[in-house]
């Protein structure tokens, strides 16, 4: 093999050093990068030993299996620095038989970029299943599936001060013990044609928790997603939160409050349709949206055939709304439905209402609710 450019001599003194085959960076080449064969241990070497900025390419649709921690809680040796890992299709799991551990923490320092992979089988006792970002995740054509953590955030953790990036990927089946059951968003976060299906959070936000930060989420469907307490799709307690072009579908609490969203900060919902939820529990407000004490911005968007079925008082199938700033916007709350009225829209304080409509709810639309709606009827 020739090398006639310094990165080339600096690719193969890598090959050197780590013991995996690289071939020299060329700009624009589609194997641009260190191979990292098949082999766990080559790509736990690669990613410990790769200098900054590096970019490690993955044997296409391998499978790297993970059966004991690099340390601590973590799975690979953290990442501190920027690296760029190109999956080409393969897969880093935990084994089932392995201890406790999560696949990837970015450490505040770090900036970790991932391609075409799956993140699978992290298993965290804090937060951060599949990954624990205090630095910066770029997320591209990712599957973070099955992953578990004790507290938040079972697929991925995006901490205070940090920021993730998340494009063209979905979370599915992952688990936590507290909030955030795909995700844990208290830093910075973005998202584009992202999915979240199937995902479990034991306490709030069965998809999404957001504690903090500020989240804009753009093309993007939470469904199918199920928490204990409140919010199957998302909770959000602070920070603010912008759904565009999105879908909140089928989303499930088993708790009593919010089926589809619960919202106790800022959030805003344009051209999104919030449809299909359920709050269970017995006295289960809000199907579609629980808000408590925040702000709330439908604007061209639709809250559909939402229900609060469970026993007792259960109400608004639509929206509740207690002491929080809502505006409708060119927006509809129709079809919902709910145990006792009203179906359709319940608050206690009044609504800010442009070019939008509130019908067909069951038992009623707003007649059962402290403040009646301007301009809802029955």
């Amino acid at each position: 093999m020739r090398y006639t450019t310094l990165s080339g001599i600096a690719a193969l003194v890598t090959v050197l050093v780590n013991g995996v085959s690289a071939v020299p960076a060329v700009a624009g080449g589609s194997g641009s990068g260190i191979q990292v064969p098949c082999d766990t241990t080559a790509l736990t070497t690669a990613i410990a030993g790769a200098p900054a900025g590096s970019t490690l390419v993955l044997a296409r649709h391998c499978t790297y299996h993970l059966t004991t921690a690099y340390s601590g809680n973590d799975g690979l040796p953290p990442i501190d620095r920027q690296l760029t890992i190109r999956g080409q299709g393969a897969t880093i799991v935990r084994d089932g038989t392995a201890g406790a551990f999560r696949i990837f923490h970015v450490a505040s320092t770090g900036d970790l970029r991932l391609d075409d992979i799956t993140i699978r089988g992290g298993n965290s006792s804090f937060d951060g299943g599949g990954i624990l970002v205090d630095g910066m995740l770029k997320l591209s054509k990712a599957t973070i599936d099955n992953n578990t953590s004790t507290t938040d955030g079972a697929g991925v953790d995006v901490e205070t001060g940090a920021t993730a990036y998340i494009t063209r990927s979905e979370f599915t089946f992952n688990n936590s013990g507290g909030s955030g059951g795909g995700l844990q968003s208290n830093g910075t976060v973005t998202t584009d044609a992202v999915v979240f299906n199937r995902n479990f959070a034991a306490t709030d936000g069965g998809a999404i928790g957001h504690d903090d930060g500020d989240a804009v989420y753009r093309n993007t469907t939470l469904k199918n997603n199920t928490s204990v307490i409140g919010g199957g799709g998302i909770q959000l307690f602070g920070g603010t939160a912008q759904f565009i072009n999105s879908k909140i579908l089928n989303n499930t609490t088993t708790g009593s409050e919010g089926g589809g969203i619960r919202n106790d900060a800022s959030l805003t919902l344009i051209k999104t349709e919030v449809a299909g939820n359920v709050v269970g529990g017995s006295a289960g407000l809000g199907g579609g949206i629980f808000e408590s004490g925040g702000t709330l911005v439908l604007r061209d968007s639709s809250v559909d055939r939402n229900s609060a079925n469970g026993s007792g008082n259960s109400q608004a199938g639509g929206i509740f709304n207690a002491f929080g700033a809502a505006t409708l916007d060119h927006s509809e709350v129709n079809n919902n439905a709910s145990t006792v009225a009203p179906g359709g829209v319940w608050t206690n304080i009044q609504f800010t209402v442009s070019r939008s409509e509130i019908r067909n709810n069951i038992p009623t639309n707003c007649d059962g609710s402290p403040i009646i709606v301007t301009g809802c009827v029955g």
